[in-house]
């Protein structure tokens, strides 16, 4: 199976750890640029057989019109308002506001999470207070944001965050990332959070293959958000072990 890597919209350092597993592994792969505001791909590569791509929704668009299998594993499920029918308050923000960036309802907050509803990686998730809202909302560089439906949820404590790569519903890397709001990142994920996860996993899932954040609270372990796969960073997972289990399961 041939990897097809959209280069931009990895980390220099994230990619270089794609490229160097796939490299040991023996895997053929080519890296592309998409130019702005276009679908054109350079170069325009028609590899024979099966094509996995590392890519965001222009690549998994171009994957799906070329007809690639697996190509891209985005999906209609990477959504939040199914993530909440599906799992209720086993995410950290069940209990939120939703609606367009422009007008959804923030005033009863002093500080808020928000998120596109969508994994369209419009913006990342982020807190935000009234003033720094106010200023989005006025900006007319972020004009094109005002439409998206997003989510508002309060502002939780969380003690430490964690990023699982989920193939074929079997988790088969991890990373810690974040440990009391600061940038830790260490291979080493607890036992209690791999059952955790695959609680989750035999409850629902978004796709056969994905990415899951998850996170520990004074609530206990929650399920922060889910990812495509196809485009998820890597943090201190073992690369190689997720480009074998990619390979294995669909080459």
């Amino acid at each position: 199976m041939h990897w097809v890597i959209q280069q931009s919209i990895f980390k220099p350092g994230n990619y270089q750890l794609l490229v160097n597993a796939l490299d040991t592994l023996g895997i053929s792969h080519t890296s592309v640029a998409i130019a702005n505001g276009t679908f054109d791909m350079h170069p325009d590569v028609n590899p024979e057989g099966k094509v996995y791509v590392c890519g965001a929704i222009k690549l998994a668009r171009i994957a799906r019109d070329k007809g690639w299998v697996p190509g891209s594993l985005l999906n209609e499920n990477f959504k939040f308002d199914i993530w909440l029918a599906q799992l209720g308050s086993e995410l950290l923000n069940h209990d939120i506001e939703t609606g367009t960036l422009a007008d959804v309802r923030t005033g009863h907050l002093a500080k808020f999470f928000i998120r596109p509803c969508e994994d369209n990686k419009a913006f990342d998730g982020m807190v935000m207070d009234s003033e720094m809202i106010a200023d989005w909302r006025r900006d007319p560089a972020k004009a094109q944001l005002q439409q998206i439906d997003v989510i508002v949820s309060p502002v939780k404590t969380i003690y430490r965050e964690y990023r699982l790569f989920i193939v074929n519903r079997k988790v088969v890397a991890g990373s810690l990332y974040r440990i009391g709001g600061r940038a830790e990142i260490s291979p080493d994920v607890e036992d209690d959070v791999l059952d955790y996860a695959r609680g989750v996993i035999d409850t629902w899932t978004p796709a056969q293959s994905f990415v899951m954040d998850v996170c520990l609270t004074q609530d206990g372990l929650k399920v922060i958000e889910f990812n495509n796969i196809n485009s998820s960073g890597f943090y201190a997972i073992n690369v190689p072990k997720y480009v074998e289990a990619i390979q294995t399961h669909y080459g």
